[in-house]
């Protein structure tokens, strides 16, 4: 087999393996959440929790300056529990929530968040993951917002 047979080759076997990773990644549709009622657990905070919301608020506020262009959450409104996770896949209890926040610049965005058991400083407290739709351009949190969204 000549090295252009081979090179030809390999490159219809790697445009064949993005091929369907690439389609799936742009069909992935986005659902509408299923709203639970909040589960009382007292491990971690519940969604409209004060202290949560400021967390969620800091963490976009100290994310890289050019990430989200120097906008900041100046409210969140609507917020709601949509799955509380323990032993699925680690122990650490999980509390996924969403709402709609508006920015600084006023344009409104859902916003996923989930507040995560031990994951604050040193392991002793809570922690906060955030990322407002349609504006993770480096795709820290996957497509839609992938990994801060129940699973």
């Amino acid at each position: 087999m000549s090295a252009i047979t081979r090179a030809i080759l390999a490159a219809a076997i790697a445009a064949g393996l993005a091929g369907p990773a690439l389609a799936a990644d742009l069909a992935q549709p986005v659902e509408e959440p299923v709203y639970k009622e909040p589960v009382t657990d007292q491990r971690i905070p519940n969604c409209l929790n004060a202290s949560v919301q400021r967390a969620v608020t800091r963490r976009v506020a100290r994310a890289y300056p050019g990430y989200y262009d120097g906008r900041k959450i100046a409210n969140l409104d609507g917020v709601v529990e949509t799955a509380y996770q323990i032993d699925n896949p680690s122990p650490l209890a999980r509390r996924y929530c969403e709402g709609h926040a508006t920015l600084s610049d006023g344009n409104i965005h859902r916003v996923y968040f989930k507040v995560v058991e031990r994951q604050g400083f040193v392991g002793v407290s809570w922690g906060v993951e955030a990322c407002l739709d349609g504006l993770d351009r480096w795709r820290v949190y996957d497509g839609y917002c992938r990994t801060v969204r129940p699973q």
